[in-house]
């Protein structure tokens, strides 16, 4: 009975398809479980709006993938009511402004693609568009629109898709969660901050994202960029759900951004030659590591909690090592393995091997000491680093290299105790542990052992952690550095002595030229003498103050009379000339005891005078 009545329906809803004649046989009207009815054209079909006889309502009208070129201010008039309109992949190269005119209070979503030179989004704007909750322009040219102020009214749209829209940078839309760019002009470095919950930039220019504050973000979606660099200056990301890195340049990210809220991580095609496995989250779900260049990874139970994994295409050495991988990939459907070895077997030729491995109870000084001893090959460089172990209690020093062969251990070590001592080799395949027990007794004296500069001296003793082991500078070591040591108080002496010959030195010739100074300095009244042909009372420019000059001689040698002064007019011509000027009280006492019977022949000459 059901299945007649729904039946009956949908004969009703076809019989009422409001479509003319001429379209019928192009497009259909349907109704959908959940009751939504809508109106659908075949693809390639259509040059334009098809033509409606009356006004009906329905839900969505469906054009993609059309040839329509126009949309006019009456293309919707007879489906005023419709909700969602789809006219993805037409080329359309005209829209009236008035086109929604009729759309206000019901349309809910719009798709529209363009011909990449609408630049124009007047029709968006003309009336108000209270239910539109979605909007996606594809190849529009929106360089030069403000689509803040354009989308600023629009308080229900929570959906915007700029696809090809050419735009050069992110618009700050407040109100709205989800925006997509995808295939924009967006490049170079990307400082990101918003508010958006979902944010695509996939297919742009973009080679660095910095992540800021982006406490709503919950899916970003960077692939198919230039990207080299990726990471967060803050902690406000936590939020991220969905991350989709794919298709970039990565070869590393900053692993702090991987939140404990991640679920999705997609790797793939990137250079990423090494994975830290401990920086996923525990609460990542879905992971995605093919077409990368990773030629290992390490065992861990992190693999098991996924849903979702992918490692093909990668170049893994697929060795004895790999063998827990090809169990585990099982699990998932990727089969696609490149391997440079794909028999899964490890040949000791690949593997770093120990030749030599001894421990000797030493005597240094009054203490004692372990002298250990090794000799490794690895001729395919696997070996990333060596660590040494004590026990009693347990200790493990600081990492070192192949290239040292040999190690001290002085920090605490008795006389008959026995010592388990360890070295372990951590390499590209497994971490690997050779063990050797030792009783110290019957120690060797310090100077039978030839010491090497390769020797692993490894000193400790400044740091708190009881952990570390302390390996302390040998006896030869100790000589070494005290020679070094005499030569440079005997070298710091020397220097200090002649720094000091020349600081005397110095001082000597300064004061020798203070002297020189001083002796050919003239004093200031002799200065002002040898200018005696000023007037009387004139003052010498070389002088601040009036002096009082008496020189007979050179006044009988002048020739010049013009330059006597009236007032000695009525002496006789053959008493001696008189020249004065006014000296200050201080200057006159500041003069040198060795001339002052000058100045008292003066006074004389004036009292004769008066």
């Amino acid at each position: 009975m059901l299945f007649l009545l729904v039946f009956l329906f949908l004969i009703h809803q076809i019989k009422s398809c409001p479509l003319t004649d001429e379209y019928l046989s192009r497009c259909h009207c349907g109704i959908l479980t959940n009751g939504e009815s809508y109106i659908k054209c075949d693809e390639n079909s259509l040059n334009h709006i098809p033509k409606f006889k009356r006004s009906y309502s329905y839900d969505e009208l469906i054009l993609i993938n059309n040839n329509i070129k126009n949309l006019t201010s009456s293309s919707f008039d007879n489906i005023k009511t419709i909700k969602r309109i789809n006219l993805y992949g037409n080329n359309l190269s005209f829209i009236d402004e008035n086109l929604l005119r009729l759309l206000g209070n019901y349309l809910e979503e719009l798709i529209l693609t363009g011909n990449n030179h609408i630049n124009s989004l007047e029709f968006l704007t003309r009336y108000p568009l209270k239910k539109l909750r979605l909007i996606k322009l594809n190849q529009f040219n929106l360089t030069n629109i403000n689509l803040e102020k354009f989308f600023h009214n629009m308080t229900n749209l929570e959906i915007i898709s700029l696809n090809s829209c050419q735009l050069k940078h992110i618009p700050n839309i407040n109100h709205i969660k989800q925006l997509n760019l995808e295939n924009n002009f967006l490049t170079q470095t990307i400082f990101l901050s918003t508010t958006y919950y979902y944010l695509n930039l996939a297919n742009n220019y973009i080679t660095s994202i910095i992540l800021q504050n982006n406490k709503n973000l919950i899916s970003l979606n960077i692939s198919k960029n230039n990207l080299n660099e990726f990471y967060s200056l803050t902690i406000s990301n936590k939020n991220l759900t969905i991350l989709d890195l794919s298709y970039n340049y990565l070869t590393y990210i900053d692993w702090t951004i991987l939140n404990d809220n991640l679920i999705y991580l997609n790797l793939s095609s990137n250079l990423f030659t090494n994975i830290i496995i401990n920086s996923f989250p525990k609460s990542l779900l879905s992971l995605d590591l093919s077409l990368n260049q990773l030629k290992t990874i390490e065992k861990n139970s992190f693999f098991q909690q996924l849903i979702y994994f992918n490692l093909n295409l990668n170049p893994f050495d697929c060795n004895c090592h790999l063998k827990w991988l090809k169990n585990l990939m099982k699990k998932f459907n990727t089969t696609t393995w490149l391997c440079s070895l794909s028999d899964f077997k490890c040949q000791n030729n690949f593997m770093p091997q120990i030749i030599f491995f001894n421990i000797s109870f030493i005597k240094v000084f009054n203490n004692y000491a372990l002298f250990i001893q090794w000799s490794i090959i690895d001729n395919y460089h696997t070996i990333n680093y060596l660590q040494i172990t004590i026990d009693k209690p347990y200790r493990i020093s600081q990492k070192f290299y192949l290239n040292k062969t040999r190690a001290f251990i002085s920090n605490n070590i008795q006389f008959n105790q026995y010592y388990h001592i360890c070295l372990l080799i951590i390499h590209k395949y497994a971490h690997d542990k050779y063990c050797q027990d030792i009783f110290a007794q019957n120690p060797i004296i310090n100077n039978q052992i030839k010491f090497q500069d390769n020797d692993f001296i490894f000193n400790d003793n400044n740091n708190n952690n009881n952990n570390n082991i302390d390996i302390n500078i040998d006896t030869k070591t100790n000589d070494f550095n005290d020679k070094h040591l005499y030569l440079l108080l005997i070298g710091s002496c020397i220097g200090a002595l002649l720094t000091f010959i020349l600081l005397i030195t110095c001082c000597y010739l300064c004061y020798q030229i203070y002297q020189y100074k001083n002796i050919n300095q003239q004093p200031i009244y002799e200065k002002c003498s040898q200018n005696i042909h000023y007037p009387i009372y004139h003052t010498h420019p070389t002088c601040s103050h009036h002096q009082i000059i008496y020189n007979s001689e050179n006044l009988s040698n002048s020739t010049d009379s013009t330059h006597i002064d009236t007032s000695s007019s009525t002496t006789t011509t053959n008493h001696p000339k008189h020249i004065y000027q006014t000296i200050d009280s201080q200057e006159y006492r500041s003069l040198q005891r060795q001339h002052q019977h000058l100045f008292e022949l003066w006074n004389e000459s004036v009292k004769q005078k008066r």
